[in-house]
């Protein structure tokens, strides 16, 4: 097994106390393990963490295993992840049932246990290599941050996360300042690489492993930051505006600054399914837009979080 297998993480879901501790023992040397006794735990995890398989019984206490299937399946957030079912008494019916449902297997619980570990580390090696050709499409080729169609995918991700967990989204967009009188007198090379000097900036000013940086369009970026409110999002920001100056890129003789610079847009929400509230995950980037522009029109160089 490689690095990349160990960072893995196997969903068992089970009732019974023994054979959670039986299927724990086959695969805690090679996977990450999560564990629950019923599928409204088994959700939960689902939803809120970064499952890459699921390994149930079919009757799970709650809701069923094949109920929890069929919401994964039905989930654009969590359509990817493969479902394994463990049947205590097998049947040619129920097995039709939960491979129609989307279930990429339906095993004996008695089978050999080795011929488990090999069926679910085969698995596991192919969703390996779905991520490391994802992890490629979903790269900005020039920065190595993520591109526009992974920060779309992650900001609904962390929106709904909110939702369910009650707590705080922020969201900052980042410009670099007068880029285009930048590029023109100092040549696309010398931008290119100070695009990349900048992406680097933003992606160490990640404070907690969800955090997410990704290139936005041409000199824009953007920073996802869960779990972070208005006050945490500007600190953010001030620090970023302060290590983007301290790198003392020179800038073109017309901007604003002798150094290179850059604005910020910020906005958070504390996003609910409660009537009238914002409920559109694309408000969050909107809003910071917004005040990205005024950063701009104050004379860059700064931040705005107007509400």
């Amino acid at each position: 097994m490689t690095a990349f297998h160990h960072q893995l993480t196997l969903l068992i879901i089970d009732d019974g106390v023994v054979s959670i501790s039986t299927l724990t023992s086959l695969f805690a040397k090679t996977f990450n393990i999560e564990i629950a006794q019923d599928g409204k735990v088994a959700l939960q995890s689902i939803m809120l963490k970064d499952i890459d398989l699921v390994l149930s019984v079919v009757n799970t206490p709650i809701i069923s295993g094949q109920e929890l299937c069929t919401f994964v399946k039905n989930s654009q957030l969590t359509s990817h992840i493969p479902i394994m079912f463990l049947a205590d008494k097998p049947s040619l019916d129920e097995e039709d049932e939960c491979l129609a449902m989307g279930a990429v297997d339906y095993i004996d619980k008695k089978i050999r246990p080795s011929i488990l570990v090999s069926r679910v580390t085969n698995l596991m090696a192919m969703v390996a290599q779905q991520k490391r050709l994802a992890q490629v499409s979903c790269t900005d080729g020039l920065t190595g941050l993520a591109n526009r169609m992974q920060l779309d995918t992650m900001l609904n991700k962390e929106w709904y996360a909110a939702v369910r967990g009650n707590h705080s989204v922020a969201a900052l967009i980042i410009d670099i300042d007068h880029f285009k009188l930048f590029n023109d007198e100092f040549g696309h090379l010398e931008g290119d690489t100070c695009l990349k000097i900048i992406a680097s900036i933003i992606a160490s000013s990640k404070r907690r492993e969800r955090d997410f940086a990704a290139r936005y369009g041409g000199e824009e970026f953007v920073l996802l930051l869960p779990f972070t409110d208005l006050n945490g999002a500007k600190q953010v920001a001030k620090e970023l505006i302060q290590n983007v100056q301290n790198r003392s890129i020179q800038s073109a003789r017309q901007a604003s600054h002798p150094v290179v610079t850059i604005s910020v847009g910020i906005s958070a929400f504390s996003p609910t399914h409660k009537k009238n509230a914002v409920e559109d995950p694309i408000d969050l980037i909107d809003k910071a837009d917004i005040n990205l522009f005024k950063a701009k029109q104050a004379g860059r160089n700064q931040y705005s979080a107007a509400t």
